[in-house]
C-alpha cells in the first residue's frame, strides 16, 4: 500500500514537473510565484492560527480566577483577531489557487499542458 502510495504520488509530480516544461515561460514563472506566495500565505495563516489558539489556552487558565475577567476578555478579543486574519489569509490563497488554475486552464487550452 505504502509502495502504491509513493509511486502514484512520483508519477503524479513527474506527470505535473512535465507539464510545467510545456508551458510557456512566463506562465510557468507567474504559476511559480503564485505557488510561493500561497507558501508565504500559508506560514502566516499558521502563524495566526498558533496565536489564537494560545490565547485560548490563556482563556481556559484564567477561567476560574475572578479577577481575571478583563484579562480573559482582552485575550478572548485577540484569539478573535488572529482568527479574521487566518481567514483572511485563507481568502487569499484562495484567490491565488483560483488565479493559478485559471492559468492552467488557459495553457492547457492552448495545448501547452
Amino acid at each position: 500500500m505504502l509502495r502504491h502510495r509513493s509511486f502514484l504520488l512520483t508519477a503524479v509530480l513527474l506527470f505535473a514537473l512535465t507539464g510545467m516544461a510545456l508551458m510557456r515561460p512566463q506562465a510557468q514563472k507567474e504559476v511559480e510565484q503564485i505557488d510561493q506566495q500561497i507558501e508565504q500565505l500559508q506560514d502566516k495563516k499558521r502563524g495566526y492560527e498558533a496565536r489564537a489558539l494560545r490565547h485560548e489556552d490563556y482563556i481556559q487558565r484564567l477561567q476560574f480566577d475572578d479577577r481575571a475577567y478583563l484579562e480573559m476578555r482582552r485575550h478572548g478579543q485577540l484569539a478573535d483577531e488572529n482568527r479574521a486574519r487566518a481567514a483572511q489569509m485563507q481568502e487569499e490563497i484562495d484567490r491565488l489557487q483560483a488565479k493559478k488554475q485559471q492559468i492552467l486552464e488557459k495553457e492547457k487550452r492552448a495545448g501547452r499542458v
